[in-house]
């Protein structure tokens, strides 16, 4: 039996530095579209404060966990809210590499009837790498095999 959870959480430094960094940005931004007397140099401006708020949404949040795994099964955040599986009630949890450029390593969880399956990301964004991510969820599932 394994005492401790195994938890995924966002890199709240990483997010923070793209906040402050999109907000430096935005303000010079704005202030040449000032000094120069042009509206349409605001633009930039705005789209960078668009893009500072979508990862100051993740700072909200960071104390919660993306996802857990235990001795019990998995908890996992998805659309809607948590989603939870003993388990016995998985039949596949895999760790998917990378594919291009635009999808990261995830966790695929996929329910014993095959209908469900729900991801959780892993990544530069998270504190787990994929690799750490497939022994510590290999370990708990042969723990929790009774």
């Amino acid at each position: 039996m394994i005492d401790d959870a195994f938890e995924i959480r966002r890199r709240t430094g990483l997010y923070l530095l793209l906040v402050l960094l999109c907000l430096a940005l935005a303000a010079g931004f704005g202030w040449v579209a000032y000094d120069r007397q042009q509206p349409l140099l605001a633009v930039p401006a705005v789209v960078l404060v668009l893009v500072a708020g979508t990862h100051a949404r993740g700072l909200r949040d960071a104390r919660t966990p993306l996802f857990v795994a235990d001795d019990h099964g998995v908890r996992l955040r998805s659309d809607h809210g948590w989603v939870g599986l003993l388990w016995s009630e998985l039949g596949e949890i895999k760790v998917e590499a990378r594919e291009g450029v635009r999808h990261d390593p995830r966790i695929k969880v996929v329910s014993t009837d095959g209908l469900r399956f729900y991801t959780s990301p892993l990544g530069l964004a998270t504190n787990v790498s994929p690799g750490e991510a497939e022994i510590q969820l290999a370990r708990r599932r042969e723990a929790a095999a009774y």
